[in-house]
């Protein structure tokens, strides 16, 4: 790879350019890039200050890709030779980076500076390569419509030994998108296709792309006065002839003729008087001719008065709002009574007017935790906690009583206090508690003894000022067993107390 490209190298790249190229524009986002590379690998590492002769070269390739007015990303594959004062000469090098620049933009300059910084990896055969950290200025000239000329300057670091470099690269960056729509002039008057409401007739500036003979910047064809300037509150004509103006004759003006084209009176401003429906609104403008109507309907009947004429209204028999189509709104909460399932009370449209106090998305009716956050699936209450369903579980295996009693042991106190705690956290939630007994005995007795043993639970909570309406016991004796009663220990797990905690 030879050391130093010619001037007239870069100068046919450069004619290149301005004969084919186009420039970027916002709306194009990617853009490839070629730029050609001048190196110093010795100023900035051990060696001397480098000569012109001591300039290595290369070129980059790079896709470069628009990220907003301040920022854009590009990817360069670079290849060049490295020339280093210990005895390496022309060492071939493939580099890849990633970049980000920060840029000034303004549609209207013509030069676009920037700063970039970024990470790149340099190959240099043999399995040889370097990391390294590029960093500095840059500038594009945008000389044409889809492209600009790059000139670039920088530092890359390297944490190899001599492997920092001084870089400068002059090249240009093409935008791949295609032209702009807007910029279509099909009629060639100066004025794009997107906003001509006359694109295939060349026309005026002033009058959108539409011919205008007389250049009043009112279109021919909206014109009344086309040969003559005029005022747009004239329809292009001037003001001293449009006041003489009267097509239908009837001694109105057209500017102030209602009915330009049908003989009326001044007083009826130039319409024809006939009130079919006799509501003292010219059929004209009476928008019920037929039907007695107000003059703030226009003409049309209003049978619950509430400014919604009852063609238009949704609710004829019942004053509402207007927003509404005449249907009332009781509430406010904007959704019509008939459609709304809370109609007295302010709510949602979401949940067709019903509120939603706590935020969890279940509607207030619909929610038996109204004021504390669940889920919809627990009918808008808190889930109870897997640990307290186990503690509740462990409750029912840990509370004990005296054989063949209902007195509870005292070391069922703190279990139960524990009990107690967690439906303290679950204030809407009921507990029902059910006493259980094995299979011995008389089963009339251990259905007595299962009941006053649930009962004893039940005061034991009532004692910690516990809601007794948020509670009920009631005991099963031996006819719910969850293990045999032919065995010790099966018969142990049958006496028990259970905590089943429900919403109402």
């Amino acid at each position: 790879m030879t050391k130093i490209l010619t001037s007239s190298t870069i100068l046919a790249l450069l004619l290149f350019v301005s004969v084919s190229l186009n420039a970027q524009t916002e709306d194009m986002k990617n853009a490839l890039g070629f730029k050609v590379l001048f190196l110093d690998y010795y100023t900035p590492n051990s060696g001397p200050s480098a000569t012109l002769d001591d300039i290595s070269n290369g070129f980059e390739i790079s896709y470069n890709r628009y990220l907003n007015n301040y920022l854009d990303f590009t990817v360069p594959l670079r290849f060049g030779v490295i020339d280093l004062p210990n005895d390496i000469d022309n060492r071939a090098m493939v580099g890849l980076d990633a970049i980000l620049k920060a840029k000034y933009y303004k549609e209207s300059n013509l030069v676009t500076p920037y700063l970039y910084t970024g990470a790149g990896y340099a190959f240099e055969g043999d399995n040889v390569g370097h990391f390294q950290v590029p960093a500095g200025v840059g500038f594009n000239f945008h000389a044409w419509k889809r492209a600009v000329i790059n000139l670039q300057a920088g530092y890359r670091y390297s944490p190899t030994t001599d492997r920092n470099a001084l870089e400068l690269g002059l090249g240009f960056i093409v935008n791949l998108g295609p032209l702009d729509p807007s910029e279509r002039d099909r009629d060639g008057d100066g004025v794009p296709d997107s906003v001509d409401k006359c694109p295939a007739t060349k026309g005026s500036k002033m009058a959108q792309g539409c011919p205008d003979r007389d250049r009043d910047g009112i279109a021919d064809k909206k014109d009344k006065c086309p040969n003559e300037p005029g005022l747009a509150e004239f329809e292009g004509c001037p003001a001293d002839k449009a006041k003489q103006m009267d097509e239908d004759n009837d001694g109105v003006p057209d500017i102030e003729d209602d009915c330009p084209k049908r003989p009326g009176p001044v007083e009826n401003n130039g319409c024809p008087v006939k009130d079919t429906d006799g509501d003292g609104i010219p059929d004209a403008t009476d928008n019920c001719p037929t039907e007695f109507g107000l003059l703030a309907t226009r003409g049309c009947p209003d049978g619950d008065g509430d400014g919604v004429a009852n063609k238009d209204d949704l609710c004829p028999t019942e004053a509402g709002v207007a927003a509404l189509n005449g249907c009332p709104d009781s509430d406010g909460d904007g959704v019509a009574d008939k459609n709304d399932n809370c109609p007295n009370t302010a709510g949602l449209t979401q949940f067709n007017g019903c509120p939603d106090t706590d935020n969890d998305g279940v509607a207030d009716p619909n929610d038996k935790c109204p004021t504390t956050a669940g889920s919809a699936g627990n009918f808008g209450c808190p889930e109870i906690k897997q640990e307290e369903r186990d503690a509740l579980a462990l409750a029912m295996r840990a509370i004990r009583f005296e054989t063949g009693k209902a007195t509870l042991k005292t070391s069922s106190y703190n279990v139960l206090d524990q009990i107690t705690a967690i439906l303290n956290r679950y204030p809407n939630y009921k507990v029902s508690i059910a006493g259980h007994t094995d299979s011995v005995g008389n089963s009339e007795r251990n259905l007595t003894l299962s009941e006053e043993r649930a009962k004893s639970c039940y005061n034991y909570l009532l004692s910690k000022d516990f809601d007794p309406n948020r509670m009920s016991f009631i005991g099963y004796g031996e006819t719910q067993p969850i293990s045999s009663n032919s065995t010790r220990e099966g018969r142990r797990m049958n006496r028990r107390v259970e905590f089943n905690l429900y919403l109402e």
